[in-house]
């Protein structure tokens, strides 16, 4: 596959960062290495492209999503997430945050990798799971295409290994389904962006409401159906509201120095789960923002979305 190497700056030309600057609302006389990512990533939504960190390799060919069938002809969608740098956490000052949320350090992903269109729904639960585990609790929405909850973390390690059998059982690629690391969540969700969230920093919350189900807009008291918000620049719905979800990695600091390729600490007492939920405030939607649950948890906002 065709490929090419090049830095962040010089892929869109100083004439070109000029003549878009003024468009953008940014002054093109930028020194400041976060003035720079802000610039870097507006430009790239503005012209639909990924930007990568410098001297990373990005795949020229375009690519579709990756679907899978489960039992009953159940599809699985995931979209391709393309290898790149990112700063990874919340920036000095952000409105919001929380101090766990940094320090704010350099993220590289060596690799390209697939993640989840939509959280898991309980359609796709109960195809492979044949089980139920949201019946008879409180506030769930009765919509087969709403996100599995009451689900936690030990449940979905169940998920995924019958998924990976099935998908070998099925002759349809290696069985390498699994839930993503935090520094893949984090960075699929910014999808370029350096603002609070990735449709910018939305200060007043104007705009969360288009993207995100969170305590302000929630219509019932319940995960609402998938994909109704907008879609973030790499074409994944929900990742901010909804419903929180789960991460592979133990929760814990972060490291102030740049990392490559991050799978989080190796023990720890709860787990990562990313993204706000219809019933947290929109400031908890953020694209840096993190919590942890006991991997036994279950409640009715946390699901997950899975990785390969």
């Amino acid at each position: 596959m065709q490929s090419v190497r090049f830095s962040a700056l010089t892929t869109i030309g100083v004439m070109g960062a000029l003549a878009v600057a003024g468009a953008l609302g940014c002054s093109p006389a930028m020194t400041h290495e976060e003035e720079v990512l802000t610039f870097i990533g507006k430009a790239a939504g503005l012209f639909g492209c990924f930007v990568p960190g410098e001297d990373d390799e990005m795949d020229t060919d375009p690519t579709g999503d990756l679907v899978v069938q489960l039992p009953g002809d159940v599809p699985l969608t995931l979209v391709r997430i393309p290898r790149g740098s990112y700063m990874r956490g919340r920036y000095d000052g952000e409105q919001g945050a929380f101090g766990w949320e940094g320090p704010r350090h350099h993220v590289t992903l060596t690799q390209d990798f697939y993640l989840g269109k939509y959280v898991v729904t309980k359609r796709q639960w109960e195809a492979l799971m044949d089980t139920t585990p949201w019946s008879g609790q409180p506030y769930v929405l009765d919509d087969p295409d709403s996100p599995a909850v009451y689900v936690g973390w030990n449940d979905v390690q169940a998920f995924i290994n019958a998924l990976n059998t099935h998908i070998a059982n099925t002759n349809q690629g290696p069985p390498e389904f699994r839930l993503p690391s935090e520094a893949e969540w984090e960075y699929a969700c910014r999808a370029g962006t350096t603002t609070r969230f990735y449709w910018g920093d939305d200060l007043d919350y104007a705009q969360s409401d288009d993207y995100a189900w969170h305590s302000e807009n929630f219509e019932e008291p319940y995960a609402h159906k998938v994909g109704l918000k907008l879609v973030n620049p790499w074409g994944l719905y929900d990742m901010s509201g909804n419903v929180w979800e789960w991460c592979q990695d133990w929760f814990g600091d972060y490291p102030r120095e740049a990392v490559a390729d991050p799978t989080g600490p190796s023990t720890g007492a709860s787990r990562v789960v990313r993204g706000g939920a219809w019933y947290a405030p929109a400031f908890h939607s953020r694209s840096a923002c993190r919590t942890a649950k006991l991997a036994g948890v279950t409640c009715y906002g946390t699901g997950f979305r899975l990785a390969k």
